[in-house]
């Protein structure tokens, strides 16, 4: 937790430098007194910050919770477990106020440490490499997103529910998003660092045999992809 608040309080101190305000919000959901203590030291020399004790067991829940309480025009989510890079606040808010359109930023790289490390390059919704419906099989984009408040409102994180096999929030939100008229974009050179472990929410999920929450995006994207296969069929013949 200790790395993660250092993360913070790196960003914040390049934001403030900028004159952009910034604050940071704690939920904690069902946190034990020792976890309670770290982050209390943590946040004492931070600005603006605050702790919000949460009761929810469900991290969709929090984040949808978070941006109710959040008191800027944009929210920045980051568990309690993983880095930010020092330029990824500054960056993704230069990014967000000179497009006009909804958008939902991420970082160019994630490296994840601890268990299976690996490198991960997020996509841009607007590459030409990017496949829509290949998001059927495969979640894009980590939840470390940036993202217009009023927009998160709207269009709340799914809770996950194991025993009914639907999980993966940021999956199911990443799709919803995109129904909602967002662009998944990628902001360069920012890069975040998340933590591997060899127990986690995500691994519950695989095991679980859980599902992203259904989305209407799919037939129009399947749709197009026939179409486009007709159209080369006839250009061949």
């Amino acid at each position: 937790m200790k790395p993660t608040l250092d993360s913070v309080r790196r960003c914040f101190e390049l934001a403030r430098e900028k004159k952009l305000a910034v604050e940071l919000l704690v939920a904690m959901d069902r946190s034990d007194e020792l976890t309670l203590e770290v982050v209390q030291h943590g946040i004492a020399d931070i600005d603006n910050a605050r702790i919000v004790p949460m009761d929810y067991g469900d991290v969709g829940h929090c984040r949808n919770q978070a941006a109710l309480l959040a008191q800027g025009k944009y929210v920045a989510f980051l568990d309690g477990d993983d880095l930010w890079g020092k330029n990824w606040i500054v960056d993704a808010f230069k990014m967000a106020q000179a497009d006009a359109r909804e958008l939902v930023l991420h970082p160019e790289v994630n490296v994840y440490f601890g268990q299976d490390p690996h490198v991960f390059v997020h996509i841009d919704s607007e590459d030409r490499k990017f496949d829509l419906a290949g998001l059927a099989l495969v979640n894009y984009w980590t939840s470390l997103c940036f993202v217009r408040t009023a927009f998160l409102v709207s269009n709340p994180y799914p809770e996950t529910n194991l025993l009914e096999q639907m999980g993966y929030e940021d999956w199911g939100w990443n799709l919803k998003a995109i129904s909602a008229g967002a662009l998944h974009k990628c902001v360069p050179e920012t890069g975040h660092a998340i933590r591997m472990k060899r127990v986690s929410l995500v691994r519950q999920t695989n095991s679980a045999a859980c599902i992203a929450e259904p989305s209407d995006i799919f037939p129009a994207a399947l749709k197009n992809r026939s179409k486009k296969a007709n159209s080369m069929i006839r250009i061949a013949a």
